[in-house]
């Protein structure tokens, strides 16, 4: 009865673990929900909201500096992202909305019941005039624990990594809707 137990908790938490994604808005102000696809940015930045600079003083392991490392790593990757901003191109800007680090101790004692490790922000294309070209949402979240998947750095690089992946799915047109 306990290995029962023990192996649907270890389903459970396999199929919970780990999810990513990018949502759009139905409809933009010009009426249409077409996605622009990107073959190269001229700079990426990275703010963050109101409530997601509440949040910092709570959650100081979180880091938009490796998060728009990330991100510049994998469009640099793919040659989209240009050496020196030239006027030209768009420009890319992730505005992190919400985000949430579990202790170290609650990630590797009690895994995914502690809840997930998660980033949720809008990925803003704009243009040299600063005017919005394309938006889209990415959400990525980490739940796994335990003495390998519990470690602060191994989550949060996960968690970069993978929101850095899905911005670049999505603007390449790779995603799937």
């Amino acid at each position: 009865m306990i290995k029962k137990i023990l192996l649907i908790a270890l389903s459970v938490s396999f199929m919970y673990g780990c999810s990513s994604g990018v949502k759009r808005a139905q409809y933009d102000q010009a009426g249409t929900s077409a996605a622009v696809e990107v073959e190269k940015v001229s700079n990426v930045s990275v703010s963050l909201t109101a409530e997601a600079k509440e949040k910092v003083a709570e959650n100081l392991k979180f880091d938009q500096h490796k998060l728009l490392s990330h991100v510049k790593r994998a469009l640099d990757s793919r040659a989209m992202l240009l050496s020196q901003p030239d006027g030209v191109m768009p420009s890319l800007e992730l505005q992190v909305k919400d985000f949430r680090v579990r202790s170290n101790l609650s990630a590797v004692m009690l895994g995914f019941m502690a809840g997930s490790d998660s980033i949720t922000g809008d990925v803003v294309l704009k243009n040299p005039n600063g005017q919005e070209l394309d938006r889209f949402e990415v959400s990525v979240s980490y739940a796994l624990g335990g003495i390998g998947g519990g470690q602060d750095d191994a989550r949060m690089g996960w968690l970069y990594e993978k929101f850095a992946e899905e911005t670049l799915k999505e603007l390449r047109g790779q995603s799937v809707q």
